[in-house]
């Protein structure tokens, strides 16, 4: 399968990488079966991704907030580890 066949969505105890789902007649259908978990670690690790590309964009900015649709700060991260992981800039 394409990865434009899957979406990220979240249930009652996770998130999950799950293949998308089209509408029916009778609306949109349930969570699909074909699923799986997303990690603890797949998520730290696209934060750091995401923490990092954001500090290399705003040269001299070390620290990101992330606000909620009504611009409410639900939490900021700051960059200690300013050193790139090996592989990284390759």
């Amino acid at each position: 399968m394409a990865a434009k066949d899957y979406v990220i969505v979240t249930g009652w105890q996770n998130a999950y990488l799950a293949k998308k789902k089209k509408p029916t007649k009778k609306g949109p259908q349930t969570m699909s079966m074909d699923r799986r978990p997303i990690t603890e670690g797949e998520m730290i690790g696209l934060f750091e991704f995401y923490l990092r590309k954001w500090c290399e964009e705003h040269e001299g900015e070390d620290t990101v907030v992330i606000s909620n649709s009504d611009g409410k700060k639900i939490f900021e991260a700051t960059l200690l580890d300013k050193e790139p992981e090996a592989g990284e800039n390759d």
